[in-house]
């Protein structure tokens, strides 16, 4: 096999970024982007190494008999939604799949029993969030236009660093949410805003967040810039409420640092309180959250009520139990579970979530609630030495995509905790992070359940207990 060599192939699965997967008679294996299982293709080979072959779709000889007609005109372009066109109960499928493949192969964990992951009752506009980035490096079909006169506002291109595709529609939050995406690309490129360079780090646009809350009415708009104009953003505020009144609260969030994140370092309140709550409910009680600009909240509302019942279920809470909730962000799970519970400590790096899971208890009137900015690996540092922490005996974690600092791990692998719940966005990052866990010997995997947070993608959020072994 040679690179740009030509072959009709049948696809035979999809891997753990949602693509298609294909194998010689000799075995060796090929990824092909917009392929499905099912799929007789053309395809031609664009990169060779010793174990592995990537390709590009000429032609498709044949159509699966699961590929469904995408709903999104960006369908095939945009990064946001790339199994849209694949039968929601073969996505579900796949998606176990992934995370029974991710701890055979990267945990190495041989004989778990991996239920079918959870679907999720919103197929669309499940969202509560949606990031948008400006640029400058608008994504046209291929057509290089004058730099000057590109911008764009709208969501990445695979495979392509800055590029930016104008969104038009997008299924994932809601109608009003693409109205305001559209409204806010031709105020601001009518008034010809310069968009921020990430060559020359000038510029004064960045980001817009828009969070829609699905059990409340609670609507923000987060505009991210370079820096404040005031003449500016209140005009862009005003436009923006007559058209869309629903909204509840305008902020203009700035940050001047290189990296793009959408993530504001201070902020200024136009409208509104600057803020939002979401409810959550567990079997006896609902609780409300606020969540500021920089909060993390689990982006499928509805769906988040079932993931965090499961890792209630899994950690078999009891009313003298005493529980360490590691990555709290806003809150959400400690308070979800502190009813069921003696006391819960969560702990958190971002100082506005902090604040926010704090105010939350106040607003739930949970007495049995503390909070704790710190790096979680610092807290580790000093929790066994420090006897206030000597009573915890159970553990949830709910890190960030990239997972446990292996040093985390390490700690953990020779804890005494009854019980750890690590809940993931990635059963990859996950999987490795439970085989350092359980390779002491001290603990191991007692229930499992991937749970799907994102219909339309290929992403999986995955609920893990471990328990000590006695």
């Amino acid at each position: 096999m040679k690179k740009d060599e030509i072959l009709d192939i049948d696809i035979v699965s999809l891997n753990s970024e949602g693509k298609g997967i294909a194998k010689t008679d000799e075995g060796f294996v090929i990824f092909i982007p917009k392929t499905l299982p099912g799929d007789k293709a053309k395809i031609k080979i664009t990169k060779k190494k010793s174990n592995y072959a990537d390709a590009e779709l000429i032609e498709l000889i044949e159509k699966s008999k699961d590929r469904v007609e995408p709903q999104c005109k960006h369908f095939g372009v945009c990064g946001g939604c790339k199994i849209q066109n694949y039968d929601y109960k073969k996505q579900i499928e796949y998606k176990t799949q992934t995370v029974r493949d991710a701890f055979k192969k990267i945990g190495g964990f041989d004989d778990l029993v991996i239920p079918d992951a959870l679907p999720s009752e919103d197929l669309f506009y499940y969202r509560n969030k949606m990031e948008y980035s400006f640029s400058t490096d608008e994504w046209v079909n291929d057509v290089n236009l004058d730099e000057k006169n590109h911008f764009a506002l709208g969501l990445h291109v695979p495979n392509f660093h800055s590029k930016i595709l104008n969104i038009e529609e997008c299924f994932l939050q809601s109608k009003s949410s693409s109205d305001i995406l559209i409204f806010t690309r031709d105020f601001f490129k009518q008034k010809n805003i310069s968009i921020y360079n990430t060559k020359t780090h000038t510029g004064f646009l960045r980001f817009l967040i828009i969070r829609q809350c699905r059990n409340t009415k609670d609507f923000m708009v987060n505009l991210v810039t370079y820096d404040y104009d005031e003449k500016l953003i209140n005009e862009y505020t005003n436009d923006l409420l007559k058209h869309f009144p629903d909204i509840t609260t305008v902020v203009n969030s700035f940050s001047q640092k290189k990296a793009q994140i959408a993530f504001g370092d201070s902020s200024v309140v136009t409208f509104g309180e600057g803020y939002i709550y979401e409810q959550l409910k567990n079997a006896t009680n609902q609780y409300k959250f606020k969540i500021s600009p920089n909060s993390f909240f689990q982006t499928n509302s509805r769906q988040t009520e079932n993931l965090y019942s499961i890792a209630s279920a899994f950690l078999d809470l009891k009313k003298d139990d005493n529980i360490l909730d590691l990555y709290c962000g806003a809150g959400s799970i400690t308070i979800f579970i502190s009813d069921k519970i003696n006391k819960v400590c969560g702990v958190e790096l971002i100082s506005d979530a902090v604040e926010n899971a704090k105010e939350n208890a106040k607003i739930n009137n949970i007495d049995n609630a503390e909070f704790i900015l710190s790096d979680i690996k610092d807290f580790f540092e000093t929790i066994f030495s420090d006897e206030k922490y000597i009573e915890y005996n159970k553990v949830i974690l709910d890190p960030p995509r990239s997972g446990l600092h292996p040093q985390i791990c390490n700690i953990l692998s020779e804890s005494n905790f009854e019980k750890i719940c690590y809940i993931s966005c990635n059963p990859v990052t996950q999987a490795r992070d439970l085989k350092i866990i359980c390779s002491k010997g001290k603990y191991r995997i007692e229930n499992i359940h991937p749970v799907d947070m994102f219909p339309q993608t290929y992403h999986i959020e995955n609920v893990v207990s471990i328990s000590r072994i006695n």
